[in-house]
This record gives structure tokens, sequence and C-alpha cells, in this order.
């Protein structure tokens, strides 16, 4: 029966770490799909095309968003800091296109493992 558990404990462990990554590899994703939103929103924001009351809408699910894709990658200490300065800050179009840039090499990382 033992020689049994350890396989079974091997498979479940390497399920865990999958899982993990997934999780992680879909947070990134997110978060550099709302960072690419977010831009377009500052662009036209900058440029008198956007209502404020959607602005401040969209920076503040934004912001949520964010915040929740910073939990999923706590084990990735890089990108969860930046995630976390961004929903502190105003960021312009610029930095949050330099935010979703910073986080392109870990994507491919991730759906590499």
């Amino acid at each position: 029966m033992r020689a049994r558990f350890v396989p079974l404990v091997l498979v479940a462990a390497l399920a865990a770490c999958s899982s993990q990554a997934d999780r992680q590899l879909e947070a990134v994703k997110s978060a550099r799909s709302v960072l690419t939103e977010w831009a377009l929103v500052e662009e036209q924001a900058a440029q008198g095309r956007a209502q404020s009351t959607y602005v401040e809408q969209m920076r503040q699910l934004a912001r949520d968003e964010l915040k929740t894709d910073a939990r999923e990658l706590a084990q990735q200490p890089e990108a969860a800091q930046l995630l976390q300065h961004l929903q502190s800050g105003s960021p312009d179009a610029a930095a949050l296109h330099r935010a979703d840039s910073a986080l392109e090499p870990l994507e491919k990382r991730l759906e590499v493992s």
C-alpha cells in the first residue's frame, strides 16, 4: 500500500505546482490586459476625449483588478510590487505601457512552465 501512496503524493504535488503556475499566468495576462485598457483610457483623457466620470470609474476598476492580480502574484515579488505601486499612484499612459512591457517576460516564463 505504501508503494502506491508515494506516486499519488508526487502527482498531487505536481498538480498543485501546475495549478499555482496556471493561476499566476492567468493573473499576469489579466494584469497586462488591464494595463493596456487603462493606458488607452489615460490617452483618451489626456486628449480630452473622455468624460471625467468614466475615467475615474475605469481607474478604480483597473486598480481593483490589479489588486486581485497582485495577490495571485505574491510569489513573484517584483510583479506584485509593480502592480501595488500602480494601484496607489496616478500613472500616465506611458507608465502603464512600461509596466505592461515589464510583465511580458514573466508571462513568457510562465507559459513555458
